[in-house]
């Protein structure tokens, strides 16, 4: 799959469903940046989040929703209710609904994961 971000993968654009999440990896020094890798599915979602050192997705919850996290490349710290988790490439997070998260590239290098989401019955509801 071309680095091309334009087109996000769908259940039409999907192909042979295989895909490698790296390429999915974007980064801006304003702010962190998330590419949507799939959507437009009525079960789940799949996005690649990109940090440079210092960026964060802030604190939030999903009512409706489950997260599970990959980390690609990098560490950080997982904020998980008020208590901070370190994290680093090759592990796996997982996020029960209504369980207050967020994630911080604490680490020198840039940190990047992917975020496969489930939908509820009112879709993907983020609430901060």
């Amino acid at each position: 799959m071309p680095s091309d971000h334009s087109m996000q993968l769908t259940p039409v654009t999907l192909g042979d469903g295989v895909h490698d999440p790296l390429d999915f990896r974007t980064f801006s020094a304003e702010s962190a940046t998330v590419v949507r890798l799939y959507h437009d599915d009525p079960d789940a979602s799949v996005v690649v989040w990109n940090l440079e050192p210092g960026q964060e997705n802030d604190s939030h919850f999903h009512k409706e929703n489950l997260h599970v996290f990959y980390v690609l490349e990098g560490e950080g710290s997982y904020l998980r209710d008020d208590i901070l988790v370190p994290i680093k490439a090759g592990q796996i997070v997982i996020i029960p609904r209504e369980q207050l998260h967020g994630i911080r590239n604490t680490g020198t290098a840039r940190l990047s994961y992917m975020a496969v989401t489930t939908y509820g019955p009112d879709g993907y509801v983020r609430m901060g």
